[in-house]
C-alpha cells in the first residue's frame, strides 16, 4: 500500500508526466496518421465530434499510469537507484513505442524522417515521465551479485519467439480481418522483418534487465507478467492510440498487441528451460 506521502508524490509525477508527454505532442509535432489509413479506414467518433484532443488527454493518463504500476510492482527487487531505474524503466517503453512508429514507415507507407520525429518524441516524453515516476515511488536496492545465465541466449530467444508468433499469427488473422489487416503488420519485406527483429531483441534486452525485479517466484508466472504486462501492455497500448483515429479497429490493434507478447512469453520460457534446466519448471 502507498502511504499519503507516496500517494501524492506518484499523483504528482503521473501529472508531470503526462504534462511532458502533452507539451511535447499538443506544443511541438502532433500525430498524423498513415495516409493509407486515412484513405481506407472510417474516422472514429472522437475524430467526427471534435473528442479527439481530449481522447489523446486520456489516452496520456492511462499510459503514465500504466507506467507508474507496472515499474512499482518491478523496482521492489530490482537493483539500482530508484531515479535510474525509473528513467531505464521510462527509456525501455519508450523504445518500444519509437519501433511501433518505425512500423508505420515499414509497413504503412510513412516516410522515415516522420517516424524518427514521432519516435524522438514520445521516447523523450517516456523517459522523462520514468524518471519521475522512479523519483516518486521507487527505493533504492543494493546489487544482489547474482548473475543471469547466458543473457545473450535469453536476448536471442525472445527475439525469435517474438518475429515467429508475430509473423505467423499476423498472417493467420490477416485473411479474418480484411479492412484492418494492414494494422496486424503482416511481414513480407526484408526491412519489416529486420524491423520486427530489432523489437524482438529489444525485448530480450529489457527482460535481461529487468529479470532480477520480476515478481513471483513461479517462472511461468514471471514470463507471463514480464511479457503480457511489462511488454505487452506497452506493445499493445501503442496500437490502441488507433481507436482514436480510426472506427472499427479495437479489436485487431489488440490482437496484434496479444499476438506479439504471446511471442514474448514463448521466448522467455524456452530461454529459462534451457538456461536453468527441466527444474525449474516443477
Amino acid at each position: 500500500m502507498l502511504t499519503i506521502r507516496e500517494s501524492i508524490r506518484t499523483g504528482a509525477a503521473i501529472i508531470a508526466g503526462i504534462a511532458g508527454l502533452g507539451l511535447m505532442r499538443f506544443v511541438f509535432l502532433d500525430y498524423v496518421p498513415p495516409e493509407s489509413l486515412i484513405r481506407d479506414l472510417e474516422s472514429s467518433m472522437f475524430v467526427t465530434t471534435g473528442m479527439r484532443k481530449p481522447a489523446m488527454v486520456v489516452f496520456a493518463v492511462v499510459s503514465i499510469s500504466m507506467m507508474a504500476v507496472f515499474f512499482r510492482l518491478v523496482q521492489q527487487r530490482w537493483p539500482g537507484r530508484r531515479g535510474v531505474k525509473g528513467l531505464m524503466f521510462g527509456a525501455s517503453l519508450g523504445t518500444i513505442w519509437s519501433f511501433g512508429f518505425l512500423t508505420g514507415w515499414a509497413f504503412l507507407g510513412t516516410t522515415l524522417q516522420a517516424e524518427l520525429l514521432n519516435s524522438i518524441v514520445d521516447l523523450i516524453a517516456l523517459t522523462f515521465a520514468g524518471w519521475l515516476i522512479g523519483l516518486a515511488v521507487g527505493r533504492d536496492v543494493p546489487s544482489s551479485g547474482h548473475s543471469m545465465s547466458k543473457p545473450w541466449l535469453a536476448i536471442l530467444l525472445v527475439a525469435v519467439g517474438f518475429v515467429f508468433v508475430h509473423a505467423l499469427g499476423a498472417r493467420l488473422f490477416a485473411g479474418f480481418f480484411t479492412a484492418t489487416a494492414d494494422l496486424l503488420l503482416v511481414p513480407t519485406t526484408i526491412p519489416q522483418i529486420v524491423l520486427l527483429t530489432g523489437l524482438g531483441l529489444w525485448g530480450g534486452v529489457m527482460y535481461v534487465m529487468l529479470r532480477t525485479g520480476l515478481p513471483f517466484n513461479n517462472i511461468w508466472a514471471r514470463a507471463a507478467f514480464f511479457a503480457f504486462g511489462v511488454f505487452g501492455h506497452c506493445w499493445t497500448w501503442f496500437h490502441v492510440f488507433f481507436v482514436i483515429e480510426f472506427a472499427g479497429v479495437l479489436l485487431t490493434t489488440l490482437l496484434v498487441g496479444l499476438i506479439g507478447a504471446t511471442g514474448v512469453f514463448a521466448g522467455v520460457i524456452t530461454y529459462e528451460y534451457f538456461a536453468y534446466g527441466r527444474r525449474r519448471y516443477d
